[in-house]
């Protein structure tokens, strides 16, 4: 019984070394900054914006990594920005990019980046996938390091495909390690 406990305690104490402040955070992909807006059916051959965001942002956050896809033909013209304050941006969106920030970023919601598209009728997702070396990485804004989930992804003249990504948050009840002894006497 000692062996289990202290095998609980190791493994309790080590998965909290490696949890930051924002255990829930969540990406999502939109189309209006100020909602969730994942579907878009845009004039032909006009100029739209998309954007990728974060919520659930319980710490603060001042890096994050991810990559983006733009299915092929549906935009002429596809280009990222960051949206975070002093402009960090380390790698390409296509194949894995960290943006940074000079603040910490504290919000309700906070959008990141911004992709800018001329639509041409043709349907089509912005996806975000992992990056190939930091996948779904955060830092919080005392450089402890949480990981994303991602709510949904964004699509023109179509529904985008669901994530399959449960991002509602866990409930955690307080507990102290007296109380958890207790359930083992």
């Amino acid at each position: 019984m000692r062996t289990l406990l202290t095998t609980l305690m190791v493994v309790a104490i080590a998965a909290t070394a490696f949890a930051g402040g924002n255990p829930n955070i969540t990406m999502y992909v939109t189309f209006d900054p100020g909602a969730e807006v994942a579907r878009l059916d845009p004039t032909p051959y006009t100029l739209g914006n998309a954007y990728i965001c974060l919520k659930e942002i319980d710490a603060g956050f001042t890096t994050v990594s991810l990559a983006v896809a733009v299915d092929a033909g549906m935009s002429i013209s596809t280009s990222w920005a960051t949206l975070l304050p002093g402009g960090l941006v380390i790698g390409a969106f296509d194949t894995g990019v960290t943006l940074a920030s000079t603040d910490c970023m504290l919000g309700e919601s906070v959008c990141i980046a911004e992709g800018s598209f001329v639509w041409t009728g043709t349907p089509g997702q912005i996806t975000v996938f992992d990056h190939p070396e930091y996948p779904r990485m955060v830092v919080d804004c005392i450089g402890d390091t949480d990981v994303y989930c991602l709510a949904s992804n964004a699509a023109v003249f179509m529904d985008p495909t669901p994530t399959g990504e449960d991002c509602e948050p866990t409930a955690v009840e307080n507990s102290s390690w007296g109380n958890i002894k207790a359930l083992y006497r």
